[in-house]
């Protein structure tokens, strides 16, 4: 007969007034038990040993079972030879076992009837459980809505620091980005230290377009008080068969095809996993969705994580499924290669090789079920995070999408939504940590990305680059001469979406320059950089001034040193092409004290552009100043080029039409021959033609 359950009450006491204590709701075990006889077990009809054999338990394989589930009979009766008094109702086989040749390895108590509670009482429940208050308010919300709903606190015993920070290390925890996600500034999920480069504000998928999720990132998605909402919740749910509600029917409706339901079904039964779970699972994973975990398939898995050699030689030919890409490991390598190639391997226990469906959905099951599900991973979060399981390492963990759990979740809750389930007394353990903070959130939306990709600085009119720029340092020091009372900051930033601000000037985008006074012998002056998601990097550049020496180079050294080449008022030695600032840059090379001032024609500044002949070169160095016209021989026209329109032009002056004076009479003197001749305009030619180069 079946053990009667006993129920126990509290007594009333009256004192000076009527005190009523809360009624404890009944409690509830559920034993996990093994098989202990290194034979197996037959599974029963009933209670007897001489009643049908409806299945099978291996050695060491697990079931649970409540107190209601055992029943003692009043005669001996023999079961495979061991006398039996008490058997257990196995509801995974729909039959009995010896309760004598089973063990029990674990018992989980929580109390029944949470509905009858009140709000009291109900909030003693979840204090009872180790659940606080950042915990309790959305568990209340949720009880009144549907209080048939089981709240078990795992209390884990890890601190949550220490936790965060080992579920971010590499390879750990990773978070899916596309286009879409990146427009909407999400790269602000991303792992900044790993697999991404600063210089060039690029990130590296870990896996495929999986990339490595940084810390708060994966605090939020770690923090299990962020899911408690009706249909978040279902990430903690026990994962174990349960056919009262799990059947073929609900296992179509997940995969939207009705071609395994059966093979999924049985599995589950067999190896006390949900099959709804194995379905979603076997959907998320995307099996179905042609991938190239399955089908007939030439695969080469000589070398890497799950080498396999035929006969032939190193190539495997056939069929291969593998439906939750186990062995898919995420690496930079191929991980579906890696799936294929383990399900190419040879494993009798879990039905290896896997080149039938049927191989492929009850191994694959068996696998998941006992090294996640029956080995303390029974719920979809504890797969992904792996932080209440003694028995295992962190790192043991299912999947490293940070966002699977709650995928998975969903699924179950719109399943058990459509078919009017959710009124269940549901079952849901919600890991607890130790020191948790009073709330977490994910990152601010935005690239993180808030370094200068360049810092120079100009002094009328020339740039310099500030020697040794790199961005990731962010102090800077420059000399300049005593005589200089301004200079122009020029910065770039890395990121296109990045803001830049110049001694306090408004925030402009990419690009900024401000012309900034040097008014001390040092000055200092800040370059802040904001990043789309809000973060700042400070740079600074300090300016000192430098005392020119009294005994400065001379005019025509600087000249020399440059290696130009000075006639009368006249230079030449330029090479077509050259600017402005590379032209100051050769001269200040020897004395950086001096002033350069180059103008064009009409004695305007000139910044931009290749100098070309008329273009005049000011020069005050040693208290001395001289101004000399540019000559670019063959630039006849001043354009600073070489082209047809300087034969034209000599050919003008030759026949009269306009004579050519000064630097540009010079210019034309293409063979320096002291006069323009009909040779000249034959250099030219030559010159375009690539048989000679006209030498400056």
């Amino acid at each position: 007969m079946k053990k009667h359950r006993i129920l126990s009450y509290f007594l009333l006491f009256i004192f000076t007034f009527l005190i009523i204590l809360p009624v404890n709701a009944e409690t509830i075990k559920i034993y996990t038990a093994k098989i202990k006889v290194s034979e197996g077990l037959n599974v029963r009809e009933n209670t007897s040993s001489e009643s049908k054999i409806v299945g099978f338990l291996s050695y060491n394989e697990t079931f649970k079972y409540r107190d209601e589930d055992i029943y003692v009979i009043e005669s001996e009766v023999e079961n495979d030879n061991v006398t039996c008094k008490t058997w257990i109702y196995v509801s995974s086989k729909n039959g009995y076992v010896c309760k004598d040749l089973t063990e029990v390895i674990s018992t989980e108590e929580f109390e029944k009837d949470t509905d009858k509670m009140t709000d009291e009482e109900f909030d003693a429940y979840l204090t009872k459980e180790g659940f606080d208050e950042t915990y309790k308010t959305k568990l209340k919300e949720i009880h009144k809505k549907y209080p048939n709903w089981i709240f078990k606190g795992i209390k884990t015993n890890r601190d949550w620091q220490s936790t965060v920070k080992e579920e971010s290390q590499i390879g750990y925890s990773t978070y899916y980005m596309d286009a879409i996600r990146e427009s909407a500034g999400q790269e602000a999920y991303l792992n900044t230290d790993s697999y991404y480069n600063w210089n060039t504000n690029l990130f590296e998928g870990y896996d495929g377009s999986f990339f490595l999720a940084n810390e708060k990132t994966v605090a939020y998605f770690l923090d299990p008080r962020n899911y408690l909402n009706e249909s978040s919740l279902f990430m903690f749910e026990t994962l174990y068969f349960n056919d009262t509600y799990q059947n073929k029917e609900k296992i179509k409706t997940i995969l939207g095809t009705d071609e395994y339901s059966d093979l999924i079904f049985k599995a589950g039964a067999e190896f006390n996993y949900s099959p709804i779970a194995i379905a979603i699972k076997i959907r998320q994973e995307g099996a179905l969705n042609n991938r190239a975990t399955q089908g007939n398939i030439n695969v080469n898995c000589s070398g890497g994580t799950f080498p396999v050699y035929d006969p032939a030689g190193k190539l495997y030919n056939g069929p291969l499924y593998n439906f939750f890409n186990i062995g898919a490991t995420s690496s930079k390598a191929n991980a579906d290669l890696n799936g294929l190639c383990y399900a190419a391997t040879t494993n009798e226990n879990y039905y290896l090789p896997w080149n039938t469906e049927e191989r492929a959905i009850r191994g694959g099951t068996k696998w998941v079920a006992s090294n996640y599900v029956l080995n303390g991973q029974f719920t979809n979060y504890l797969q992904k995070f792996n932080t209440a399981n003694p028995n295992t390492e962190i790192w043991h963990q299912y999947m490293t999408n940070l966002e699977d759990p709650k995928s998975q979740a969903n699924m179950l809750y719109n399943l058990y939504s459509n078919i009017g389930l959710l009124n269940s007394s549901f079952v849901f353990y919600i890991p607890i940590y130790d020191n948790m903070p009073e709330k977490t959130e994910l990152p601010k939306l935005g690239n993180p990305n808030n370094w200068l990709t360049s810092l120079t600085y100009s002094i009328n009119g020339t740039n310099y680059n500030v020697s040794n720029f790199n961005g990731k340092v962010t102090e800077y020091t420059i000399n300049v001469p005593n005589n200089v009372n301004n200079i122009t900051i020029n910065s770039t930033t890395v990121a296109k979406t990045s803001y830049v601000s110049i001694d306090g000037n408004n925030k402009e985008l990419k690009k900024s320059s401000k012309q900034v006074k040097i008014e001390n012998d040092e000055s200092k002056f800040t370059i802040v950089v904001t990043a789309g998601n809000g973060d700042t990097k400070t740079y600074t550049l300090i300016v000192i001034k430098e005392e020119a020496p009294t005994d400065q180079p001379t005019i025509e050294q600087m000249l020399e040193e440059a290696k130009l080449n000075l006639t009368d008022t006249y230079i030449s030695g330029i090479t077509f092409g050259m600017g402005s600032s590379t032209l100051t840059e050769n001269l200040l090379a020897t004395n950086k004290f001096a002033t350069i001032k180059i103008t064009n024609n009409k004695d305007e500044i000139k910044e931009t552009g290749a100098l070309g002949t008329g273009d005049k070169l000011t020069i005050t160095s040693n208290q001395e100043t001289k101004t000399f016209e540019i000559v670019l021989y063959g630039d006849a026209n001043g354009d600073g080029n070489i082209t047809l329109v300087d034969i034209v032009t000599l050919q003008k002056h030759l026949w009269g039409d306009t004579i050519l004076t000064g630097s540009k009479e010079k210019a034309g003197d293409a063979n320096k021959d002291g006069v323009i001749k009909l040779n000249d305009i034959v250099t030219i030619q030559k010159h375009l033609w690539k048989d000679t180069i006209i030498s400056q």
